[in-house]
């Protein structure tokens, strides 16, 4: 029993729903205690967790370095289940990111190169054409062929150590909620009160 696939089962119907939520998280970091949360698109779910992709321009690579501690929450009303993937957060290696980038729409791609040339990622501008100009013009010097995958960008795991399932599809309205919690390899389940 890996609770892992059953995310990644339930992810794979709720696309075929159509259901934007299927790929995105909210990632919660902690930041000097504070709790401070994050829409991310989540790239993958492996046997180990969940691969994200951030910048290393960004306020969340920070809080990663200082306390690699995360928890996800994935809500797909399709299936109606809703997940939560606490564990420790891993950089992956360079390979990953190299695959995945070049998947990525056109102006995630510029937006990448912004944070390098421009400004990281939640810094001020002064207004927002600020940004448009500056990507109107690396448009016309780099094409999308020409580009390659930007330094900044990052491939992250949330290493699973605990998942919480709420199944919202019982009867009467009782519903299902039930922790997994691996220990020496192995998950272990218990039925939560919802």
């Amino acid at each position: 029993m890996n609770p892992l696939e059953d995310l990644a089962r339930d992810r794979q119907t709720a696309r075929g729903h159509q259901d934007s939520n299927a790929d995105i998280c909210f990632l919660s970091l902690s930041e000097d205690g504070a709790p401070s949360v994050r829409t991310l698109v989540l790239r993958e779910v492996t046997h180990e967790g969940l691969t994200l992709f951030i910048n290393k321009t960004s306020q969340k690579w920070q809080i990663i370095r200082d306390n690699n501690q995360a928890e996800a929450l994935i809500w797909m009303p399709s299936v109606q289940r809703q997940y939560r993937v606490s564990g420790t957060i891993e950089e992956l290696g360079r390979d990953v990111i190299d695959t995945h980038w070049h998947r990525r729409p056109i102006e995630s791609k510029y937006l990448d190169y912004s944070y390098e040339k421009l400004a990281s990622q939640s810094a001020e501008l002064e207004n927002r054409d600020v940004l448009v100009d500056f990507v109107r013009g690396l448009r016309e010097e780099v094409s999308e062929e020409d580009m390659t995958t930007s330094e900044q960008a990052a491939a992250i795991l949330v290493r699973a150590a605990v998942i919480e399932c709420l199944d919202l599809n019982n009867p009467e309205r009782l519903h299902d909620r039930r922790r997994y919690t691996l220990d020496d390899g192995a998950w272990q389940q218990a039925i939560l009160m919802p």
